[in-house]
């Protein structure tokens, strides 16, 4: 996303951000600079969609426990959680991987982690407004995140 400019000629039509992308970049600034680069690229009347959690309603602190579920794949079965520490508006996610060999009753775990920005979505969308977007709009109940809208006018 932070290379937009270097990458993607200008002229799309649409830009998508999807399934809480943006919050990867840890600051406004960051994701000003992104957003301008995705307005950069668009042609005029084009539109970016942006989804993303809502942090509004996200609950705060340490040792956050999220689950994900259980997916089976090739003979192994995956449970899958995830635990969220804040650090003010930023929390490290570890997402855990409890593999079960269903074969030979083995099993495995793995630990992925990361980190992200617990950015709303009216400060996501002050900063499409900053970086030139109109007609800015947050949808809720067309998608299992709110989606945010905006055209290059």
């Amino acid at each position: 996303m932070r290379q937009i400019k270097a990458h993607h000629p200008s002229g799309f039509d649409v830009v998508i951000s999807a399934d809480n992308s943006i919050p990867h970049l840890l600051n406004d600034e960051e994701i000003l600079e992104t957003l301008k680069g995705m307005y950069s690229r668009l042609r005029p009347g084009g539109g970016c969609i942006i989804t993303v959690r809502d942090y509004k309603q996200a609950e705060r602190g340490r040792g956050i426990v999220k689950p994900y579920g259980i997916r089976e794949v090739d003979g192994n079965r995956y449970l899958i959680w995830q635990v969220w520490d804040f650090e003010g508006d930023q929390y490290a996610l570890s997402m855990y991987f409890v593999e079960d060999n269903l074969q030979d009753s083995t099993g495995k775990t793995h630990i992925m982690r990361s980190r992200y920005y617990a950015i709303s979505t009216d400060s996501i969308l002050a900063l499409m407004g900053e970086a030139g977007f109109g007609e800015l709009e947050r949808l809720d109940g067309v998608f299992f995140q709110p989606v945010l809208v905006g055209r290059k006018l």
